[in-house]
């Protein structure tokens, strides 16, 4: 009897496994940039524009399909609140000098917000990059000065808001179907862009209103009275700007010594004095410069409307009687 032995074992084979992912990304390469590097809203703001000044910037994306095949790119094109507040979209701030600040905002051209969420980026359709080739677009980025956030009295100096770093981002995918491209879906590669908001403010002072200074009826017998107009000069400076206010009557004279003339037949001369105070400090108008004007008012900007006081003093009313007037110009020195 023949015994047989059946010698058992394990035989293991390599197994190689393939697994096909239906995605691309990595085949294209996208970049993007803001007007090279820097927005500038304007090189003269001042409290007459701070709340309305504006421009266009222009945001440029490309991509490169680096495949042989062609792919279908989606990009995401997202910025943050800036280096003032990341979290804060809406105001954005720029800071200058001595913490002075401008607000504004970012905007797409459908006038929506632009921002770093799903509502606020700016996401175009998912577009064809045919092999070895690179597709370029681009979309207008309204930038603009807000109204109610206090930008009247920011401060003379270069402003600005940096978003370099992570306050930008540029997600993108590549699929071979249109479909099934979406930059806000993982797997994608991403980058920044860096730029920056840009604003300067300058000195600047603007007359608002100016109000006629009403003596009314006086006997021919009067002598030495006083008038005056305390909202006489309505005008608003940049904050912290210096301005020294000259007044001159229409007969030149820098001490502020002028003469009315009847507005019947202009032949007959009411003398007046202009002044500063009610104690009859001179107000006149002897230097065309800040430092040479030595009889006229000064004060500092705020960014607000401030109101001057102007008196009138006529030393003797022994004319004939009739309704007198002059004209006073205002000269601002800053």
């Amino acid at each position: 009897m023949k015994l047989r032995q059946w010698h058992y074992g394990l035989l293991l084979l390599p197994i190689v496994l393939w697994l096909s992912i239906n995605s691309a990304h990595a085949d294209i390469t996208c970049t993007a940039s803001m007007n090279t590097g820097t927005v500038n809203i304007s090189n003269t703001i001042t409290p007459s524009n701070a709340n309305n000044a504006q421009i266009t910037g222009t945001l440029t994306y490309s991509c490169t399909n680096n495949a042989l095949s062609e792919r279908y790119a989606s990009v995401c094109l997202g910025v943050d609140g800036g280096d003032y507040n990341s979290a804060i979209l809406h105001p954005r701030y720029m800071t200058g000098p001595n913490g002075s600040k401008l607000a504004f905002t970012m905007t797409l051209p459908n006038g929506a917000l632009w921002g770093n969420d799903n509502d606020s980026v700016y996401k175009p359709n998912s577009f064809l990059i045919p092999p070895n080739t690179t597709v370029t677009g681009h979309v207008v980025i309204n930038v603009s000065l807000l109204p109610n956030f206090g930008n009247t009295v920011a401060s003379q100096g270069v402003h600005s808001s940096d978003f370099s770093g992570n306050h930008t981002t540029l997600t993108y995918q590549s699929h071979i179907d249109q479909t099934t491209s979406d930059c806000e879906k993982s797997p994608y590669e991403q980058r920044d862009f860096p730029f920056k908001v840009q604003a300067t403010v300058i000195n600047e002072c603007k007359i608002n209103t100016t109000s006629d200074i009403i003596l009314g009826s006086r006997p021919a017998s009067a002598t030495s009275f006083i008038g005056s107009n305390n909202r006489a000069i309505d005008m608003t400076c940049t904050s912290g700007a210096l301005y020294n206010i000259g007044l001159a009557p229409s007969n030149g004279d820098v001490t502020g010594r002028g003469v009315m003339i009847d507005t019947g037949s202009n032949n007959y001369l009411l003398p007046y004095q202009l002044l500063s105070n009610s104690s009859g400090r001179v107000w006149g108008n002897n230097g065309s410069t800040y430092a040479t004007l030595t009889n006229g008012v000064t004060g500092e900007g705020n960014g607000t409307a401030q109101l001057h006081t102007v008196y009138v003093t006529v030393p003797n009313s022994d004319v004939k009687p009739a309704s007198y007037s002059d004209t006073v110009t205002v000269h601002v020195n800053y």
